[in-house]
């Protein structure tokens, strides 16, 4: 990773807040940052898969795993339970990946500026994600702090991007390693709900 990278990011984690903002008020049986997940493990949130899917054998599937006939997985996480590692510089992390179109995308937000980093070419095994390139832009105005322009410096990555979920339900461990841009090994982790709506 560049030192002008690392430097931005430092920064922005100095000034980041570990307070999650609350949930939007979701549609009964749907939850996330943008009621985009079936709430898994009730009836409601069968049902609302069955309206989405316009099918009555619709269900919710909610596990990490990328089982046969998985087509989308959408991720719910939060780094400030339990002590994960860069609890108080990343926050408000979701996910959601697309088999059909080879596709993930990764939500979080360093300090107050909220990024989206897309793995394309993506590959999906099992509990894991892995993306064969990547492109991450600020989702609103990007930064610059001490003359280091967050904005210039996503634009030139293009490394890889893997997520590997541990098992677990209706949570388990997550990792999300973005290649250039993750300050440690083995990137950030966070704690995930994960389900995607199926037909029997």
């Amino acid at each position: 990773m560049s030192k002008a990278l690392v430097l931005c990011l430092v920064l922005l984690a100095a000034g980041a807040t570990v307070a999650r903002a609350q949930d939007t008020l979701c549609p009964a049986g749907l939850e996330g940052p943008d009621c985009g997940m079936c709430a898994g493990g009730t009836t409601l949130g069968d049902e609302a898969c069955a309206n989405l899917t316009e099918s009555y054998s619709g269900w919710c599937y909610s596990n990490h795993t990328w089982a046969e006939g998985s087509t989308a997985k959408s991720y719910d996480c939060t780094t400030e339970a339990r002590g994960t590692d860069y609890a108080s510089t990343v926050t408000k992390v979701s996910a959601h990946c697309d088999a059909e179109i080879k596709k993930c995308d990764v939500h979080f937000a360093l300090g107050d500026s909220p990024l989206t980093c897309s793995g394309l070419d993506c590959t999906f095994d099992g509990y894991a994600v892995f993306c064969g390139y990547t492109k991450c832009s600020c989702d609103a105005a990007c930064p610059t702090v001490n003359g280091v322009s967050l904005g210039y410096m996503l634009e030139r990555l293009t490394g890889k991007t893997n997520l590997a979920c541990e098992e677990g339900w209706p949570e388990a461990l997550c990792s999300f390693d973005i290649e250039g841009l993750s300050a440690a090994s083995g990137g950030f982790q966070a704690f995930c709900k994960a389900s995607e709506c199926r037909e029997w």
